[in-house]
């Protein structure tokens, strides 16, 4: 049980971090202080907000009660199911985000993390009541702290110091290239984690998932910069 927790810190807070940073020092066109915050904010969306929310609402819904051992918490409670469709919602939002910079970010920026501030300080209220240091109950809680203070922080810092680069179609043309690489990871990771799940390997598949998901977004990205380059080249 430690091991499945372990993993999904892994997966969804570790691994996005790692995957960005290699993004940056691979991607010459990706190096100014914009573009360096816009790959990790577009990470953690994809990975840590919408991969990770689809995850928890798969666990909550369909494995609840090994949810509910992994956390300490009794089993067979219907409370588990709004917490799946909860988590759907958060998942859903982070991956329509990452095409986004505008209200519709923020406002999913606001949602994973009063769900994960609030997650956190119902464990702590368990822990202090009962002495419940189940993984669920332990672990968890560096996911639901580290990964909105990231985001909230990194979306800070680029609205107060970038958002005049950030508004010019060159780098409008940029993301939108950039975007398919964090999305495919971010499908990787999930699929990855559920073939480990469930015949065994957690971290070698969700690692294995994570390169063949960046790999194939690597070829849609160069296809849509050859596509955006025809184009204008047709409108000069």
């Amino acid at each position: 049980m430690n091991e499945l927790f372990f993993a999904r810190l892994f997966a969804y807070s570790l691994l996005p971090l790692l995957l960005a940073t290699a993004h940056i020092l691979l991607s010459k066109e990706s190096r100014s202080g914009a573009r360096r915050i816009e790959i990790f904010i577009v990470y953690l969306l994809a990975i840590s907000v919408g991969a990770n929310g689809l995850g928890g609402a798969f666990g909550h819904l369909f494995l609840s009660d090994l949810v509910a051992e992994g956390i300490g918490w009794p089993a067979g409670s219907p409370f588990q199911l709004e917490m799946g469709y909860a988590n759907l919602l958060i998942g859903v939002l982070g991956l329509m985000a990452v095409g986004r910079r505008d209200g519709f970010r923020t406002a999913a920026i606001i949602a994973t993390s009063i769900l994960g501030f609030g997650a956190t300080l119902v464990h702590l209220q368990d822990i202090a009541a009962h002495g419940n240091l189940a993984p669920g109950n332990t672990i968890q809680n560096i996911s639901n702290l580290l990964d909105p203070i990231l985001l909230i922080g990194l979306s800070w810092w680029s609205a107060r110091r970038f958002s005049g680069e950030m508004a010019t179609a060159v780098f409008n043309q940029w993301q939108l290239r950039q975007q398919p690489i964090p999305g495919l990871a971010a499908a990787g990771i999930g699929m990855g984690f559920g073939i480990g799940y469930a015949v065994g390997g957690l971290f070698v598949w969700t690692l294995l998932g994570a390169l063949a998901g960046v790999g194939i977004g690597l070829v849609m990205s160069r296809r849509a910069g050859q596509a955006t380059s025809g184009l204008l080249a047709e409108q000069q």
